[in-house]
């Protein structure tokens, strides 16, 4: 969090500033109090009078610059968390396909929506807070030194008693904050779960019973959110009754110094204003203290999920094809698990159109991860252009790949066709009317919404739509999976001839099906997987 700290170091230093200025004029005025009583009490009215206007105007000014603080504080603890959430963004997308699979969506939403809110409010906030806390804890010090050592000795000694309450109950409140944390990410998780299986839930009414699942963590996570504030509101207990008897105690001391002679009414109320200024702080530092302690697990929880996200391996970006790829006797598998291909052996030539088929579950959709580098091999090799894919850190920009279930974003059609690319639209309109989307092939259209995943669109025009998409990328390779799937035959002829058109250009192009009707016409060559082997 240190890093988040410095890039904002500007504000925070402009708030402990004012802060300090503020803590100054509320130190000051304090004296003013006292000064006023006696001038009172002495029968001296202009300058009982004259210390009052002063009294006022330092308190305006005092104000005035507690409100800067809390606005430079606001700045500080905003542009923290904004850092801190674009860094958690950008370590999402730069974990590889494997790394952002072993993690639910919903957790990836608490890590964003709750996590970095929580540590933003109990990390980043507090830390102004403290420098202001500090400051009037300092400030009040010396200046009850400056009234009397004996007043000052015995208030400080007393008043700092409570902040040794969040210490004692340090790995209590950090194991209460992380299982809060772990119970709002398991329960967020399988909310999203919930409302991405929508359809199925009511297709099949299972209403009730999603509802009983969804009781049973949504009540582990509201015990484990109480146990966590019950655990503050204890030590929020003890400190305030620690700080009542310090400042009764406090309290009866100076009123003994003005039985003795040594204090006068006025240097009394001067010491009650100045042991109030000082109560109160040290009981919201006992509390900023337990916060920053019970987070501390949180924050570097967070620091480690952001460097764990290796994005770019070493190597070099392959963006061109001259040759071709093999695959030379590759063989892997999930976890140990029995090879899903073995002895896989196959060539794809630059230009050329292939055919990977084969029933379901029998390695299509594996030789393609393989080849975009989401596992690596356990024996055999890949090779673009006779290197080996290892020396290679991701394979993205040859590839545009286009799965079976099309995906599409909330965002108008122009964006998720381009990619937030600068395509003109005369050739976005001419491949609509290609592929059959005449309807879609206007300005007014273009700039229409698409719903969330495509909830607007039929089945065969989001998959239409998401093959349009890979072509405007116009990359070397197109990986299409199952392209023909749930389109009627006029529209599957559309695509036929779109792909034999983008054989023309160059491009090639690689089909996972398994089933090979109406589509080995327009191919160059057709592998057969059987039992995780290229058969024919």
């Amino acid at each position: 969090m240190k890093r988040y700290i410095r890039k904002n170091c500007s504000a925070f230093a402009w708030a402990a500033v004012c802060v300090l200025i503020g803590t100054v004029f509320a130190t000051i005025l304090q004296f003013f109090k006292g000064d006023v009583l006696d001038y009172a009490v002495a029968g001296n009215t202009y300058e009982a009078i004259r210390y009052a206007l002063l009294l006022i105007g330092f308190i305006l000014l005092e104000v005035l610059f507690y409100y800067l603080f809390s606005r430079l504080s606001a700045r500080f603890h905003v542009s923290c968390v904004r850092g801190l959430k674009a860094d958690l963004f950008c370590g999402i997308l730069g974990r590889s396909f494997t790394q952002f699979k072993s993690m639910q969506h919903g957790e990836y939403i608490a890590k964003y929506a709750n996590d970095a809110q929580l540590i933003g409010e109990m990390h980043f906030s507090m830390l102004p807070m403290l420098v202001q806390i500090l400051g009037k804890v300092l400030m009040v010090a010396a200046a009850l030194f400056w009234l009397d050592w004996r007043i000052a000795l015995v208030t400080i000694f007393l008043l700092t008693m409570p902040l040794y309450v969040p210490k004692l109950i340090e790995k209590r409140l950090q194991r209460a904050q992380k299982d809060y944390i772990a119970a709002v990410e398991k329960n967020l998780a399988m909310v999203t779960d919930i409302l991405s299986g929508f359809e199925i839930v009511k297709n099949f009414s299972i209403e009730r019973s999603v509802m009983s699942r969804f009781a049973e963590t949504n009540c582990y996570t509201a015990a484990r959110d109480l146990h966590r504030k019950q655990l503050g509101n204890l030590g929020n207990l003890i400190t305030t009754l620690m700080s009542y008897l310090s400042y009764f105690i406090v309290l009866a001391f100076a009123a003994f110094l003005v039985l003795r002679g040594d204090f006068s009414a006025g240097d009394f109320f001067v010491a009650v204003g100045m042991i109030d200024q000082l109560s109160y702080p040290i009981i919201s530092l006992s509390g900023i203290i337990r916060q920053l302690v019970s987070i501390r697990p949180a924050c570097h929880d967070m620091e480690d999920f952001i460097a764990s996200s290796k994005g770019c391996a070493l190597g070099s970006h392959c963006g061109k094809l001259n040759d071709g790829i093999r695959f030379d006797k590759a063989c892997f598998s999930y976890d140990g698990e029995e090879p899903l291909i073995r002895d896989f052996s196959l060539v794809i030539k630059k230009g050329g159109r292939y055919l990977i088929k084969g029933p379901s579950g029998c390695g299509k959709t594996t030789a393609v991860n393989l080849l975009l580098r989401y596992h690596d091999l356990q024996s055999g090799r890949i090779t673009i252009d006779g290197e080996p894919i290892g020396s290679f850190c991701d394979t993205y920009p040859l590839i545009t790949v286009v799965r079976q279930e099309p995906v599409l974003f909330r965002d108008t059609l122009r964006n998720n066709l381009t990619m937030y690319q600068e395509i003109p639209d005369a050739r976005l309109i001419g491949l609509l009317n290609s592929l059959g989307l005449s309807k879609y092939a206007n300005a007014d259209a273009l700039d229409a919404m698409v719903a969330e995943g495509g909830a607007n669109l039929s089945g065969g025009e989001k998959k239409r739509l998401c093959l349009a998409r890979a072509l405007m990328r116009d990359t070397e390779v197109l990986i299409l999976d199952e392209p023909f799937n749930g389109l009627d035959k006029g529209m599957a002829e559309r695509m036929r001839d779109v792909l034999v058109d983008e054989k023309r250009k160059g491009k090639t192009i690689l089909l996972a099906s398994h089933n090979e009707h109406d589509i080995d016409y327009i191919c160059d060559r057709i592998y057969e997987i059987d039992g995780g082997r290229i058969i024919k």
